[in-house]
């Protein structure tokens, strides 16, 4: 009876964990070829700093979208640069509207500041990287292991014989 409890507990665990696996992983970017931005509420007032932009940062990969989705009161710009610096000329919504949005598509890796023109307060990152980066630098640390391994194994043959 008891292992019967206890197997039935250990499978209610495991599912639990597979239904809700999919979703804490989708947050950082399911693919990573597009992410939604959303005003913080109230953020037309200072006081939301450093979390205006939610999330911020946001990562991509290269040929990916943001779309920045404007649910405040207020209208908003999404504008590439600084406030110090001024708009850098990446990307520029103009006004985004209460319920309307803006996207943009990242075609080159790197990282990309950007701000409320209308509230300068308002600062966000989007950090674009290169998709086969990862790839690449997980196959060549192989391949190098895969040589290192077969050249001991080559070794060890040399002296047996």
């Amino acid at each position: 009876m008891k292992k019967s409890v206890c197997l039935s507990f250990s499978l209610l665990a495991i599912f639990s964990l597979i239904a809700v696996a999919p979703s804490a992983f989708a947050e950082h970017g399911e693919g990573g070829m597009s992410a939604t931005v959303e005003n913080a509420a109230g953020s037309s007032t200072p006081g939301c700093e450093p979390d205006c932009f939610i999330p911020s940062p946001v990562v991509i990969t290269v040929g990916g979208t943001v779309t920045w989705e404007n649910t405040d009161t207020a209208a908003h710009t999404s504008s590439s640069g600084t406030p110090a610096g001024g708009p850098d000329g990446v990307f520029d919504s103009s006004l985004i509207m209460t319920g309307a949005s803006f996207s943009h598509t990242f075609d080159s890796a790197g990282t990309f500041d950007y701000f409320c023109m209308v509230h300068p307060w308002m600062t966000g990152t989007v950090i674009v990287e290169a998709e086969a980066a990862h790839g690449d630098e997980e196959m060549g640390h192989m391949e190098e292991k895969g040589h290192d391994e077969m050249e001991e194994m080559g070794h060890g043959d040399d002296h047996a014989a």
